[in-house]
């Protein structure tokens, strides 16, 4: 089969699609025959290092996966099956032809759904789920997401609205209007106030202490700027790096969320979909020997929604 793998760490130009024998299923394992893959910024920290696997190169890339089941196990997926899923971090393996994933990791593909939009769902929406679940989020809690046209944002402020949420989310000036769309109360443009520490200072002191939730996508001086953002008994849910005990202030809860894979939660999240509550934003499906471009483009942070590969 055809897969991308890379055999030291370094930038993109260290992937290479090459020839590997295809994988066997373990036990409580399906193997899905891979249409398209979704590419997130996981991937590229992945390959430079950031985000490492105790396996001998080469290693595999990609974690979401949309295909046909070609091997279930009992009480599994029906052979032939439209599924969606996500590999278990941090060993990848989604950029080639055959995949395998655990049975409970994957789920019946949302009928409205092509290949290349449903593989940008899984890693990108479970984020977002278990991270307002992490938070509490409920109707009437007024929460703040960084970078809300990004992947995992996307969802997260469509996730946050269908709870009954009041949604506040940071973008590029460009991306205001999407925002607007996907239903957000309030898009904020990260660039106003000078952009003080990213997004986050882009909320400014008007923000201050105004928030039950903020959703970190973003790290480093966007987590530290998020915490004054946050009333009294606020949560901030940093997603792409730990807690900064440093920066944090009294009265607020912090944790970080490392998402995890679901397919119960990709049922309800199809559902959802298929429902015409939750829209599903890919900015560009390339083929699978594009991936070096893909992540080229992924790391320059200005993709809306997401990303995907094609096979």
């Amino acid at each position: 089969m055809r897969a991308v793998v890379f055999s030291r760490y370094g930038d993109e130009s260290v992937l290479e699609l090459v020839r590997r024998p295809a994988p066997a299923p373990a036990d409580g394992e399906v193997l899905v025959e891979v249409r398209a893959a979704g590419v997130n910024p996981v991937d590229w920290k992945h390959r430079e290092g950031a985000v490492r696997a105790d396996r001998p190169f080469p290693l595999g890339m990609g974690w979401d996966v949309a295909g046909v089941v070609r091997a279930t196990v009992p009480g599994g997926p029906a052979v032939g099956e439209d599924v969606y899923g996500m590999l278990p971090l941090p060993y990848g393996g989604a950029y080639q032809e055959l995949a395998v994933l655990p049975a409970s990791a994957v789920a019946p593909m949302p009928a409205r759904l092509t290949y290349a939009q449903a593989a940008a769902v899984p890693l990108a929406a479970l984020t977002a789920w278990q991270a307002l679940e992490a938070a509490g989020a409920r109707s009437g809690t007024r929460v703040l997401v960084h970078a809300g046209a990004g992947g995992v944002g996307h969802f997260a402020v469509q996730f946050a609205r269908h709870l009954g949420a009041r949604v506040s989310a940071t973008a590029s000036a460009r991306n205001l209007d999407f925002l607007r769309r996907l239903g957000v109360d309030e898009p904020i443009d990260r660039a106003a106030g000078g952009g003080t520490a990213g997004s986050a200072g882009a909320a400014g002191s008007a923000y201050e202490g105004a928030f039950d939730v903020v959703l970190d996508t973003v790290g480093g001086p966007v987590q530290h700027a998020s915490w004054r953002l946050l009333r009294p008994g606020g949560t901030l849910v940093t997603l792409p790096e730990p807690v900064d005990e440093a920066h944090r202030l009294p009265g607020v809860t912090a944790r970080r969320v490392i998402v995890t894979p679901d397919g119960e939660a990709l049922r309800r999240i199809g559902a959802l979909v298929d429902a015409g509550a939750v829209h599903v934003e890919v900015q560009s499906a390339l083929p699978l020997e594009q991936a070096a471009e893909a992540h080229r483009v992924s790391r320059e942070g200005r993709v809306r929604g997401k990303l995907v590969l094609t096979l």
